[in-house]
């Protein structure tokens, strides 16, 4: 082999190597960064783990609470009737006037989907022209932690005249369906 080519033959294997060699740590510095940004996802899971397990005690106390206090009934048109006398006897107490009442079907849940821990019954009440205090007393009455009924939707409109609204308000009570009561023929 000529001095020449030998020359030839050691840039190629010195470039080869080079661009191999670069190649190589490109990929070695991606998997090590990778792995970097693995580690870190990984330890903020274990402290969030950690700070879970320390407060398991707190959250125990809280599903305990909640499976004694959570309202139960047999059907949702059960829910949905006590609901919707229970608003419509706080808007009579309050002197508002309702201009439409009436009953929010219960969601049918798709093929799969996780409708969580609680069933809901909801009913829409419509007041055409509420005072705002008697309105926001009201809202205030219905809305008890205890009671597990909250405000899902709100509209107010204001009106021209004075003090007063028009509104649209839907109010949902989450509860747990107790097994409905089977009649049985005796022998």
């Amino acid at each position: 082999m000529k001095r020449s080519e030998k020359i030839l033959l050691t840039l190629f294997a010195i470039a080869f190597a080079l661009i191999v060699g670069g190649g190589g740590l490109s990929l070695a510095i991606k998997k090590y960064r990778a792995i970097g940004e693995d580690t870190e996802r990984l330890s903020l899971k274990l402290s969030s783990m950690a700070t879970d397990i320390a407060q398991g005690s707190k959250w125990q106390a809280r599903s305990e609470y909640v499976q004694a206090h959570v309202p139960k009934f047999g059907t949702a048109e059960e829910a949905s009737s006590k609901l919707f006398d229970l608003v419509s006897k706080e808007a009579e107490k309050l002197g508002l006037k309702t201009s439409a009442r009436e009953m929010v079907p219960a969601h049918i849940p798709a093929e799969g989907e996780d409708l969580g821990f609680f069933d809901k019954a909801s009913v829409k009440i419509t007041f055409a022209d509420a005072p705002e205090q008697a309105l926001f007393t009201w809202m205030h009455a219905l809305q008890k932690p205890d009671a597990f009924i909250g405000i899902t939707r709100l509209l107010i409109t204001p009106s021209a005249q004075g003090k007063t609204v028009a509104c649209e308000v839907d109010i949902t009570q989450f509860y747990r369906q107790t097994q409905a009561v089977r009649l049985s023929k005796a022998d």
